[in-house]
């Protein structure tokens, strides 16, 4: 990893750290969102928003639509996930962040300027989705053995499974709760690996990421599993009701 990365990384924590004294003594109200979320990440979301304020003005007053921030956030995991290839950790990281910060913005910016929509939906999600690939990609393609790899492998395919139990279950009606290890979680836990491996031994920081890829992996299927069983009781449960009998659908699947 390069000397600049580590100097990125640093800032980037550093005004991380500045930043999370001036919002303890700020105490901002917390968007009605982020009141889901609890402990570690519901403080890190609640943080994000308060300082993405001023990107959010700036934003608006730029006249920049919803979909144009969901793009360039795109853009940027993209990068995250080439620079991730190559080894380049600590600007992954970086890069990292602030995609993580148009993801926030743009439904802020959609909800301030009235222009939610279902397409504007749809886009951010599949986004998303492209985002994680990069990423998880970039980590299997830089760890120089089987077994970083695989985790990183494993990362990808529990997150997308995440993912499409949520999606496939409002598909037919059916809200999922929050629980286990979703996005927020992910993404956290590899921002913070990525942005502290430039200042470890190569050989440790290269543990750290196949750490936290085995987490994720492991963390991820845990959470797919739990949605598939609550989703698929409460589609019961309506079927039961209604005296739909219960059963698989042939064709039903996406």
């Amino acid at each position: 990893m390069s000397e600049s990365s580590r100097v990125a990384a640093f800032l980037l924590l550093a005004t991380a750290v500045t930043t999370w004294g001036l919002y303890g003594l700020v105490r901002p109200t917390p968007p009605e969102r982020m009141k889901v979320y609890s402990g570690a990440i519901g403080f890190l979301g609640r943080w994000a928003y308060w300082v993405s304020r001023p990107l959010l003005r700036v934003a608006v007053t730029l006249r920049l639509s919803a979909n144009a921030i969901t793009g360039i956030g795109a853009a940027i995991a993209l990068a995250a996930g080439a620079l991730a290839a190559v080894g380049e950790w600590g600007w992954a990281g970086f890069l990292l962040v602030f995609g993580s910060w148009c993801d926030l913005i743009d439904g802020e910016i959609a909800r301030t300027t009235q222009t939610q929509g279902k397409a504007g939906a749809f886009l951010d999600s599949n986004l998303d989705r492209l985002s994680e690939i990069a990423l998880f990609a970039g980590l299997a393609a830089s760890f120089p053995d089987k077994t970083g790899s695989f985790w990183a492998v494993g990362a990808l395919a529990s997150s997308l499974m995440v993912s499409y139990a949520r999606a496939r279950g409002e598909g037919l009606g059916v809200e999922c709760p929050n629980f286990g290890m979703e996005r927020p979680h992910r993404v956290v836990l590899l921002m913070f690996a990525m942005l502290f491996a430039p200042f470890l031994p190569p050989r440790v920081a290269v543990l750290v990421l196949e750490g936290a890829c085995a987490l994720v992996s492991v963390g991820a299927t845990a959470t797919a599993l739990g949605r598939m069983v609550v989703i698929h009781q409460r589609l019961r449960r309506i079927e039961a009701e209604r005296g739909v009998e219960s059963g698989p659908r042939r064709g039903a699947s996406r």
